[in-house]
């Protein structure tokens, strides 16, 4: 069996098929990035709450949380070793935003085991 089409209808063809697949293409690139967008939003949150709760502890506006300053942190006292990963004596902000996420971390999941 011969097909007898012509240049045009090729085309049309072609530029139909075309259509279909690059708006699904870009639907799918939106969702994407949408979920990566509410994903930033929700890490800048996070981020800010940490720093604003850091600034706070760090009474003498030096950048870092001495030990004496984290007293007003039960939990960053008593895991205050452990936080200062490079062992300085001092939390940094880096060590502080670590803090977090791990106490985040360890909240979420004992939520989870709970229900």
């Amino acid at each position: 069996m011969k097909f007898n089409l012509s240049n045009n209808t090729v085309r049309l063809m072609t530029a139909g098929t075309m259509a279909i697949f690059f708006g699904s293409s870009v639907g799918t690139l939106a969702f994407a990035d949408n979920k990566a967008a509410d994903s930033k939003k929700v890490e800048s949150a996070a981020n800010k709450t940490a720093d604003a709760d850091f600034r706070k502890l760090d009474a003498n506006t030096d950048g870092k949380i001495s030990l004496k300053e984290a007293v007003k942190d039960k939990t960053l006292a008593n895991v205050f070793d452990v936080t200062d990963a490079d062992h300085d004596g001092m939390v940094s902000a880096d060590e502080y935003m670590n803090y977090k996420s791990a106490l985040s971390t360890m909240n979420k999941e004992g939520a989870n085991t709970t229900n």
